[in-house]
């Protein structure tokens, strides 16, 4: 019986990925990128724990890419130790909240600008 229900669940996760990943994420001939700055804003005010991690991850995964140097070319954006995934996420929410004239571009140019407000070096 347990082995029926986590083949269930394991089955149901992957659809709602699929669904999510079909119904927000733009194909490279609509758009150069996946993911509106609305949409990002829209999994970090949900509920649902998918949608959460969609939005720390994708948050996390441009602070990365600053800490590594990638966008060091752009912005100077000096993100200081023990900042984590919630701080991010409160950090994005607050800023975009206050722009939504830049809901359909791309998430990653909102979240720079966020952070480069809050982190300048």
């Amino acid at each position: 019986m347990k082995t029926k229900i986590s083949i269930f669940i394991s089955f149901s996760i992957i659809f709602i990925v699929l669904l999510v990943g079909n119904k927000n994420f733009a194909s490279a001939e609509e758009k150069s990128y996946f993911l509106t700055s609305k949409t990002l804003l829209t999994y970090c005010q949900s509920s649902l724990p998918l949608e959460d991690g969609i939005c720390q991850g994708y948050l996390a995964g441009i602070a990365d890419s600053i800490y590594s140097g990638h966008q060091s070319n752009f912005v100077a954006i000096c993100i200081p130790k023990g900042i984590n995934s919630s701080d991010l996420k409160k950090i994005f929410v607050e800023y975009a909240t206050n722009f939504p004239e830049f809901f359909e571009r791309a998430a990653d140019g909102l979240i720079t600008d966020a952070y480069a407000r809050k982190f300048s070096c």
